[in-house]
């Protein structure tokens, strides 16, 4: 008898403003040698056999662009976003309307993730239950508790710096997001206080554009095929 197949949905969060970029489009929108910024993490996802659904949570004024941007990929389906980050997980979390038993949950203003750190992802939460993707640091961490001052310096090689792809059992993280409606988490390994939480080694280039800058060096990298 074999075993049955988990069924495993991703979640692209794409709803933010954006400001921080300096412009009226939010990140996920611009353009990167003619492709936008969400579509080079879709095609890395839609590469990646195990997703049964990939949900994309949008912002509500880009709903009926990315419809059509996205309409030929049957297994993409997009829902309208909410006010912060954490709403819009947990609103594309209730969007798997079919059975779910694990979801890997990205942030599409990360374009340059890699098929390879997808997959290990769904495997390692086959085993664990919850997983982040971390890079080790490298900056001097300090700890600072008014912004004025130094408060402690702790040890570099205890402190990584997460990304996304995060990736859980989908009961896990969605009793999570519904214990914590009154927190503001700034990603959803944040909300399992109780949990361990599996480190899937991430890539430097998966960074997540914020400013302007970080269009510009992106750009950059795709011009010099820095990255695929």
């Amino acid at each position: 008898m074999t075993s049955k197949q988990p069924i495993v949905r991703a979640i692209l969060l794409m709803a933010g403003s954006g400001m921080r970029t300096g412009s009226s489009t939010p990140k996920q929108f611009h353009f990167l040698q003619g492709k936008r910024v969400y579509m080079y993490a879709l095609e890395t996802f839609l590469r990646v056999s195990f997703f049964s659904e990939i949900i994309i949570v949008c912002h509500p004024l880009w709903l009926d662009i990315v419809n059509r941007e996205t309409e030929d990929f049957s297994i993409v389906r997009v829902v309208p976003g909410g006010s912060s980050r954490q709403h819009s997980s947990y609103l594309g979390l209730l969007a798997c309307t079919g059975h779910t038993d694990y979801v890997v949950i990205h942030d599409a203003a990360r374009p340059f993730v890699t098929k390879d750190i997808v997959e290990r992802n769904i495997q390692e939460v086959l085993m664990y239950q919850a997983v982040n993707t971390c890079i080790p640091s490298s900056d001097t961490i300090v700890h600072t508790k008014d912004g004025a001052f130094i408060d402690t310096i702790p040890l570099r090689r205890e402190y990584w710096c997460g990304q996304t792809p995060q990736s859980f059992s989908y009961p896990l993280i969605r009793a999570a997001h519904e214990k914590a409606q009154d927190l503001e988490a700034s990603d959803d390994c944040s909300l399992l206080k109780d949990n361990k939480i599996r480190v899937v080694i991430g890539n430097e280039l998966n960074k997540k554009i914020t400013t302007e800058l970080d269009l510009f060096l992106a750009e950059q990298f795709l011009i010099k095929n820095v990255v695929i």
